[in-house]
């Protein structure tokens, strides 16, 4: 398999990456869930996910492109040089995740240009018929089913990636995926409260809190065992100022206090926002301390 074979010495850029993706992908998964089997009051909150995913998947992109050492070869991950055919490498993580990402920048485009069609944004309002057609009967079905799939890859893709690598800390657990997953799940949520949850109906609005609860809890289960299956590089990293940033800050202010103020909402009607923050910044902080502890602990931890 085509790992990663050395320190990849990724920067602040990438860790905005595994961010942003991750919103992207769990806002888009949630929202084909939401059309799938919710009500049609509930698609108000199901359209901004497909109002925002394309954006941050689009500066996703942009990011991956300049991280690359010539970032005007970033083609050469789809196409072969000399025959200029597309080309795909089942064994390699980099381009499986390369095509994927393609993928599902297909899928959020067009739920992003349907979403303007059906609000008749732009002058686009004339296809809105078309635009409905992906959202209704079996070709809407096939393809909120395929958009949901892929959304699901691309939440946990980055965790794959790093489990590809050469790097100890990474390589040693196989549920960075699964932690990365529930982390974009309960990001993505997030996202789409804090963006209607004055403009959607309340009822909508509940149900996307009570979903955003389970991926809370979910992701703590992730990240306990997450830990647990690193052994005692995983005590290093609890003794680790990155440890200290995924206990704090993801754990506690991330993922304790917004249940907490799910039960008991001491800042009143605000609470969901100030909620949606701390999940927001939780999920953050989990990326940069698993991306950065992954390139310092090892030689720490060797030494």
């Amino acid at each position: 398999m085509d790992g990663i074979v050395a320190s990849p010495h990724w920067e602040w850029w990438l860790v905005f990456y595994f961010f942003l993706g991750g919103i992207a992908a769990g806002a888009y998964f949630m929202a084909a869930l939401i059309e799938l089997f919710g009500s049609d009051k509930d698609r108000e909150v199901a359209k901004v996910a497909y109002y925002i995913a394309f954006p941050l998947i689009a500066i996703c992109g942009i990011l991956l492109i300049l991280d690359l050492g010539r970032p005007e070869r970033f083609w050469h991950l789809l196409v072969e040089a000399h025959t200029w055919q597309p080309m795909f490498k089942w064994w390699s993580p980099i381009s499986i995740g390369s095509w994927a990402i393609l993928l599902f920048s297909a899928f959020t485009f067009l739920s992003f240009v349907g979403v303007l069609a059906e609000d008749g944004r732009f002058g686009l309002g004339r296809f809105s018929k078309l635009a409905r057609a992906l959202h209704r009967g079996p070709p809407g079905l096939l393809f909120e089913l395929a958009g949901a799939a892929v959304g699901f890859f691309v939440a946990a893709y980055t965790g794959v990636l790093l489990t590809a690598s050469s790097q100890p800390w990474w390589r040693d657990s196989y549920l960075i995926g699964a932690m990365f997953l529930t982390s974009a799940a309960s990001a993505g949520i997030a996202a789409m409260i804090l963006l209607r949850w004055r403009s959607a109906p309340h009822r909508s609005i509940q149900k996307l809190e009570k979903a955003d609860s389970y991926a809370i809890v979910l992701e703590l289960l992730m990240i306990v065992a997450f830990l647990v299956s690193l052994g005692r590089l995983g005590l290093t990293f609890v003794g680790s100022s990155f440890g200290a940033l995924v206990l704090v800050i993801t754990v506690l202010l991330g993922l304790i206090v917004p249940l907490v103020l799910r039960f008991q909402p001491v800042f009143g009607p605000r609470s969901i926002v100030v909620s949606a923050i701390l999940v927001l910044l939780g999920g953050f902080a989990l990326r940069y301390a698993v991306l950065m502890a992954g390139q310092y602990l090892p030689q720490v931890a060797g030494g």
